[in-house]
């Protein structure tokens, strides 16, 4: 199996992200997924090639292959493209201000501290659109599924419990922790209470489809209300969020750190 290649140097956070992280996975039966946050060398934010440093997808399968149990799976993204995500209110990139960490710097720590600074009412659409979509799949009435209720490739799943148990348990935990970030500005992980038992209880083909199905209808009503709260700020805190990230780089390029 091939190994995972050693971080960048310049890497200041590494957190455990998925199924795991979360708590909704089933003993012994995911792999590891794992989201970095990489600062750029001068060259790469000033020079001449408009990427800068981009995004790296590193695996233990090959690309195209499912992930299963002991395999990892790591995304790396450079700290701009991570703060520009996280303020655009990407569920995926938001959970690692609270998820387990598996390295981290000073600055990886002051990055983390921020995190309420990305926290709106702009998420809600995001979260919604994520949990649509998934819905919609789940459905059959998106990508091609024609009333099947698949839309994470496993049919083994679909075989044993009539749908996709584990994207139907990621579908509605989008629900469940958007509601959390927006009302409590921070996100529990693992997740707890109620919401935990019952998310494992999809994952394992204990809950009904149409008992499924009702929670995601009403977990979107209520995201709905509370994307309309006023009370709530309408959207991320753009000017702390801005000093911060260009303080982190020059204080990286001064002491000779950034990764080309």
């Amino acid at each position: 199996m091939p190994e995972i290649p050693p971080l960048p140097e310049s890497t200041i956070l590494l957190v455990e992200v998925g199924s795991t992280a979360h708590g909704t996975g089933l003993p012994g039966g995911e792999d590891q997924d794992e989201m970095g946050v990489v600062i750029e060398s001068p060259e790469a934010v000033l020079g001449l090639d408009p990427r800068g440093f981009t995004t790296i997808m590193q695996r233990t399968q090959p690309e195209g292959t499912r992930s299963g149990p002991g395999d990892t799976d790591r995304t790396l993204h450079s700290l701009r493209r991570f703060l520009r995500l996280a303020a655009s209110g990407n569920p995926s990139i938001l959970m690692s201000f609270w998820a387990p960490v598996l390295h981290v710097t000073d600055e990886g720590h002051e990055l983390r501290a921020l995190a309420d600074a990305f926290i709106g009412r702009h998420v809600v659409p995001r979260y919604r659109g994520y949990m649509e979509s998934q819905a919609m799949r789940l459905l059959g009435v998106r990508g091609g599924g024609h009333g099947r209720r698949g839309g994470g490739q496993r049919e083994e799943l679909v075989a044993e419990h009539g749908y996709d148990t584990k994207y139907a348990m990621h579908c509605v935990r989008l629900g469940f922790q958007c509601i959390e970030l927006l009302t409590t500005r921070q996100l529990q992980l693992p997740i707890q209470g109620e919401p935990a038992d019952w998310l494992r209880a999809v994952r394992r083909g204990d809950v009904p489809f149409e008992e499924w199905q009702a929670r995601w209808r009403a977990l979107d009503a209520a995201l709905e209300k509370l994307g309309a709260d006023e009370t709530f700020p309408a959207g991320p805190d753009r000017s702390r969020i801005e000093r911060w990230g260009v303080e982190a780089h020059l204080m990286s390029w001064r002491s000779g750190a950034g990764t080309s």
